[in-house]
């Protein structure tokens, strides 16, 4: 009876060890190989920047003659590689080009960038072995933020480069007004055909434009996707606005008193039109202000944008350009980085082009709002070239290091030392300018 009584415990403990097992098999197991993934909570798949699609496979497993720009995964990456950003934006870099080509037989001499006195508005500087050096920095009255934005654009080009230390050695200087000045080679925001000494850089609001409150370039970008695209909410598309039920007008804002003659004439041909929302801006008065400025993203709720040149280029045309609407300019004289991807007519037209007098603004404007298919399909072309392409950051960082490449290509060797025998820097680090915000200071 008690060897009945043990025999039986016995089989009761095995029979719990065995039920036991099996529970860890069915319920750690999964939990264990969980564990081997980081940063991946239970039952949850790991984060992914972009969806693991044929159309976005991640960089590492393309082969880099079958890569293809994906603004998803490529837009904000300001570290593509040379052959990447060719292949990426081939219409990017022709004003550079041309430039090159002015100088070929003639190449840029110290000697020739010392022909310009160091004066306002002016900054003067190295890229040595990689790293931004400032040599001079003019006063900047009215354009101090232009040019320390610059600057930092230029540094995370610099900085984001994957072969950084392989950048040529270049000196250079770069003007911060709306229009170049002064003898020698220059960079600049803009320029005309006649300007064959200005070369062409990125302007200062891809950093950020803090006068007019766009803030951050990128910052920006995303405001505008919201109102034409929405937001993805737990993998649901919420807000965004239909093109076809946009505002059907021409909207504007700006001073007509920074080109006069042309601005007036658009102001002039829009008054009391139905198909207009047009205000001229008095930047003295904070009530006109207030009343009337448009934040750049609520340009985007309407049709049609309407961009005019001003004291030369205007900032606000490239926020524009990322909107799914149908941009509307007189014909150009002043030149950006990125006016190569303009495309006027055919079926690749991602812009709408008038005349200087706007004579025919009405005759277009009223054209498509009749037919509303075409005026889509301009602004979806826009939107494939400018804000998925040629006006990401990517694009950006590209240009920047091309420039740099070109320019050494018919320029001079610099000097790092000012002195041989003392071995003194010519140039402060721009990481030291930034924080000092001069060239030069004593120990302490």
């Amino acid at each position: 009876m008690f060897m009945g009584s043990v025999v039986s415990l016995r089989i009761r403990i095995i029979a719990g060890v065995v039920v036991i097992f099996l529970i860890s098999i069915t319920y750690l197991t999964p939990l264990s190989n969980n564990i081997s993934r980081p940063f991946t909570h239970v039952g949850q798949p790991p984060p992914k920047k972009c969806p693991p699609t044929p159309n976005c496979p991640p960089p590492s497993v393309i082969a880099p003659e079958d890569w293809e720009f994906n603004v998803d995964r490529d837009g904000d990456d300001y570290g593509l590689t040379d052959e990447q950003c060719q292949a990426a934006f081939p219409k990017l870099f022709g004003e550079i080009e041309a430039s090159v080509a002015r100088r070929k037989e003639n190449p840029i001499t110290f000697e020739e960038l010392n022909l310009r006195e160091m004066g306002n508005s002016l900054v003067r500087g190295m890229v040595y072995e990689g790293d931004l050096l400032l040599i001079h920095f003019g006063n900047m009255d009215n354009t101090f933020s232009r040019a320390l934005a610059t600057l930092h654009s230029l540094n995370r080009a610099l900085t984001a480069a994957p072969n950084r230390r392989e950048l040529p050695n270049i000196e250079f200087e770069f003007v911060t007004e709306d229009v170049g000045f002064g003898e020698g080679p220059y960079w600049t925001y803009t320029k005309r055909d006649q300007d064959e000494r200005a070369w062409l850089m990125p302007d200062f609001a891809y950093w950020s434009w803090p006068e007019v409150k766009a803030g951050a370039y990128n910052r920006v970008r995303h405001r505008i996707k919201r109102v034409d695209d929405g937001v993805i909410v737990d993998g649901q598309q919420v807000g965004g606005l239909d093109f076809f039920e946009k505002d059907k007008r021409l909207v504007w804002r700006g001073n007509v008193q920074t080109a006069p003659k042309l601005r007036g004439a658009f102001v002039d041909a829009t008054k009391n039109k139905p198909w207009a929302d047009v205000k001229a801006l008095d930047w003295a008065s904070k009530d006109d202000i207030k009343s009337n400025l448009l934040p750049m993203e609520e340009h985007c709720k309407y049709m049609f944008l309407a961009h005019t040149e001003g004291h030369s280029f205007s900032g606000r045309g490239k926020y524009l350009q990322n909107c799914r609407s149908v941009f509307v300019a007189h014909k150009l004289e002043w030149k950006e980085a990125h006016h190569g991807a303009l495309i006027a007519t055919g079926p690749g037209a991602n812009y709408v082009e008038v005349d200087r007098n706007f004579t025919d603004l009405e005759a277009k404007i009223e054209y498509l709002i009749a037919h509303p298919e075409d005026a889509k399909k301009i602004a979806d072309n826009s939107i494939n070239m400018f804000r998925d392409r040629y006006l990401t950051p990517a694009a950006e960082a590209c240009y920047w290091r091309r420039l740099i490449r070109a320019w050494r290509s018919v320029s001079f060797e610099p000097d790092f030392y000012s002195d041989l025998k003392t071995k003194k820097w010519r140039g402060v680090p721009f990481e030291s300018f930034i924080l000092t915000r001069t060239l030069e200071w004593d120990a302490h």
